[in-house]
């Protein structure tokens, strides 16, 4: 079992049951945090108890879970995870992975990763973790763009340019997912590469997903993003739980986040390769 606890900074029903089948499945405790008073906090923790003996729950007074202590108490954190409705402020500013939890949570699915070429390893690390946790199988999206045209009048010249860029965007896929394509976790990895706009394509493909995890944008003018959205517009639509991985900076360095990349490797190209052709920029 991990040192580092999943942190629940939330009192309803829903949000704290996703919080304690993450923890189980992440072999980790789970730590209530709220504020000197929260009455909520003392009953979730006793609910917590009762519903699983055999996970360590734990509570911590904060004065300010959410804002002020976010950063201190995320430090030593597996997952923070909060409810949808407040999940914006963690997402931008937590230390740790942040979890965001909707109201209902769907039944067991795939688990989606938005995959970029400047997206780190960490954010790969946990979708396999996860997928695995969950005997779920992975779909790793990639979404390109490529030259602007009218869908109606495609000209010869524009599908070939089409194609070399799809070639191009699966080779570059199938090459950052090698290192995560053991014996354990090969199988069960299917690629998507998706000429179209990042952010609207990854809410319908969560729209039937357990889980979506998406990488915090460093990049430019898109700091602060998620596959070129605002961090608040993703959360808000996103109809599945939703994990967020901060800047590889921010991660604590101490093997918290367990990867699953040992073994060897396979050969050939990951199961299940798919592409679809229509308009948009990387995600």
């Amino acid at each position: 079992m991990t040192a580092r606890p999943v942190v629940l900074a939330a009192d309803d029903l829903v949000t704290a049951g996703w919080a304690l089948a993450e923890a189980e499945r992440l072999h980790a405790p789970v730590q209530v945090v709220g504020t000197g008073d929260d009455v909520g906090r003392t009953r979730t923790t006793r609910r917590l108890r009762r519903s699983s003996p055999h996970v360590p729950v734990t509570t911590r007074r904060v004065a300010d879970p959410l804002g002020a202590d976010l950063r201190r108490i995320s430090a030593t954190a597996e997952l923070v995870v909060v409810t949808a409705a407040a999940g914006h402020p963690a997402l931008d500013e937590a230390a740790c992975p942040v979890a965001t939890v909707p109201r209902t949570v769907p039944p067991a699915g795939r688990v989606i990763v938005g995959v970029a070429p400047w997206t780190a390893p960490a954010v790969l690390d946990i979708a396999v973790r996860e997928a695995v946790a969950r005997d779920s199988e992975l779909v790793a999206v990639r979404v390109w763009g490529g030259p602007d045209s009218d869908l109606g009048r495609l000209l010869p010249d524009t599908l070939a340019k089409w194609d070399l860029a799809l070639s191009r965007v699966r080779r570059d896929l199938e090459k950052t997912l090698t290192p995560w394509r053991t014996e354990n976790t090969g199988g069960r990895i299917r690629l998507l590469t998706v000429r179209d706009d990042p952010a609207p394509l990854l809410v319908a493909l969560a729209a039937d997903a357990e889980l979506l995890v998406l990488g915090r944008s460093v990049r430019g003018t898109t700091a602060g993003t998620v596959a070129g959205a605002p961090v608040g517009d993703m959360v808000a639509t996103v109809r599945c739980p939703l994990i967020m991985v901060p800047d590889v900076s921010t991660l604590h360095s101490e093997p918290g986040l367990r990867r699953v990349r040992s073994g060897p490797t396979t050969s050939g190209p990951v199961d299940g390769a798919a592409d679809t052709r229509r308009r948009g920029t990387p995600v």
